[in-house]
C-alpha cells in the first residue's frame, strides 16, 4: 500500500496544494510554520477521521473558507483507488472510489498508519485518556468490531449513568448486560495489544537507544481484567461489579469502574517513565512504542502501513536520529518533516516547502 498523490483544498493554511510522493521515504523539508506538519495531519485525517493536533475538525478549515476537502490517490493490493474527505463544519462526506459514506468509521482499515509527533510527550506525561486513545485507534485499524464494542459500551454507560443520577434502577440491568459484554471485548483486546507492543517495542527501544535500556508496558485495568483475559469470564465479572456497585455509584451519579477508567503504564529500566525517565529516555520510549504499533499493524493486516514522523529535530540526539532514520528505511512508505539541512538525508525523496 502506498499513497501516490494528495490534494489539500481549504485545509489549514493551504488554499490549494497538491503533492506527489515516493513509495519509500519522503522527507518534507522547510522552515518552521510553512505547513509541513499540515501535510502529515491531512494524511492522518484520511487514516482515522481526526487530527493528531486538535480534537475539532472545525479547526482544520482555512480561516477564509467554510469547508475543506482532502483527496488522495493510493495503491492497495495492487489496485489504484481514490479517497475524498469533505467537511463543512456540520457534515462529513467521505467518498471511497465512487461510493459515498457519512461516517468516519469507514476509514478504519482502509488506510493504515501511525504517527510520531512532538506532542507525543503527553503519552507519558498526560492523563490516562491519551494512552487509552493510543490503544483504541491502533486496535480499530485492524478490528472493525473493536470500534463497535467501544462505541456500544460508551453509549450504554451514558444510559446507565442517567439512571443512576435519577435513582431509577428498574430498567438498569439491560444496560449493564450490554456494558459487560462490550467491556469484556475491549479489555481483552487492550490486554492483547499491550502484550504485543511490549514484545515488539523492547528490541526497537534498544535499537534506537543503541544500548540495553529496557522498555516495559503494563495494562492497568480499573476493575475487571487484572486477573483474567477470557472474554466470557470478564463479561461475568463486569456484570457482577455493576450490580454490586449500584448503591455507591448512585451517590456519584456515574460508573466508577470499567475500561473508560483504564490506563497503560510505561516504564523504562523498570522505573515509571513519567516520574523517573529523562526527556530523552521518554522520547525514545515513545518512538519505540509507535514503531511497535506500526509493526503490529503490518503483521495483523498484511499491508504496509504509513509511518508519519513529525519533526526529526525532536528531542533525540543525532545518534538516536540516525538509528531511527536507518530503521525507517526498512519500512514501506514513510513521511518525515524536518527543518534539518538537506545534506542530512542522502537517499530520501525530498519535498521542499
Amino acid at each position: 500500500m502506498h499513497l501516490c498523490h494528495l490534494r489539500l483544498h481549504n485545509f489549514r493554511q493551504y488554499k490549494e496544494a497538491s503533492f506527489t510522493f515516493s513509495p519509500k521515504v519522503n522527507v518534507i523539508r522547510g522552515p518552521n510554520a510553512r505547513g509541513k506538519t499540515t501535510i502529515l495531519e491531512a494524511i492522518y485525517v484520511l487514516i482515522t477521521g481526526r487530527s493528531f493536533r486538535t480534537p475539532q475538525l472545525l479547526d482544520l478549515i482555512n480561516e477564509e473558507a467554510s469547508y475543506f476537502i482532502l483527496e488522495a490517490v493510493f495503491v492497495k493490493h495492487g489496485i489504484e483507488q481514490s479517497l475524498k474527505f469533505y467537511y463543512n463544519g456540520k457534515e462529513r462526506k467521505i467518498t471511497h472510489n465512487t461510493t459515498p459514506y457519512f461516517s468516519t468509521t469507514i476509514l478504519f482499515g482502509l488506510l493504515q498508519g501511525t504517527v510520531v509527533h512532538p506532542d507525543d510527550a503527553t503519552i507519558i506525561k498526560g492523563p490516562p485518556a491519551i494512552r487509552r486513545h493510543l490503544m483504541d485507534v491502533s486496535l480499530a485499524q485492524v478490528d472493525p468490531l473493536y470500534i463497535h464494542h467501544l462505541t456500544r459500551y460508551m453509549k450504554a454507560m451514558h444510559q446507565r449513568n442517567a439512571l443512576l443520577k435519577l435513582r431509577q434502577l428498574a430498567t438498569i440491568e439491560p444496560w449493564e448486560t450490554e456494558m459487560a459484554s462490550s467491556a469484556a471485548y475491549v479489555v481483552h483486546h487492550r490486554n492483547q495489544i499491550v502484550r504485543d507492543l511490549q514484545e515488539k517495542g523492547r528490541p526497537l527501544h534498544e535499537r534506537i537507544c543503541g544500548s540495553a535500556e529496557e522498555l516495559s508496558l503494563t495494562y492497568k485495568a480499573n476493575g475487571a481484567g487484572n486477573g483474567t483475559d477470557c472474554i466470557g469470564d470478564l463479561r461475568e465479572i463486569f456484570f457482577d461489579q455493576y450490580q454490586r456497585h449500584r448503591s455507591r455509584e448512585m451517590e456519584f451519579g456515574c460508573t466508577l469502574t470499567g475500561p473508560h477508567k483504564d490506563d497503560l503504564l510505561i516504564a523504562c529500566n523498570k522505573r515509571e517513565a513519567k516520574s523517573f525517565a529523562s526527556d530523552g529516555q521518554q522520547r525514545s520510549s515513545i518512538v519505540a512504542l509507535r514503531l511497535a504499533e506500526w509493526e503490529r499493524l503490518h503483521q495483523l493486516s498484511g499491508n504496509q502501513p504509513f509511518m508519519l514522523v513529525d519533526d526529526m529535530n525532536m528531542s533525540l540526539d543525532d545518534s538516536r536520529k540516525l538509528h531511527l532514520l536507518e530503521y525507517l528505511h526498512a519500512l514501506s512508505q514513510v513521511f518525515v518533516t524536518t527543518t534539518k539541512d538537506k545534506a542530512f538525508f542522502n537517499h530520501e525523496f525530498v519535498i521542499e516547502i
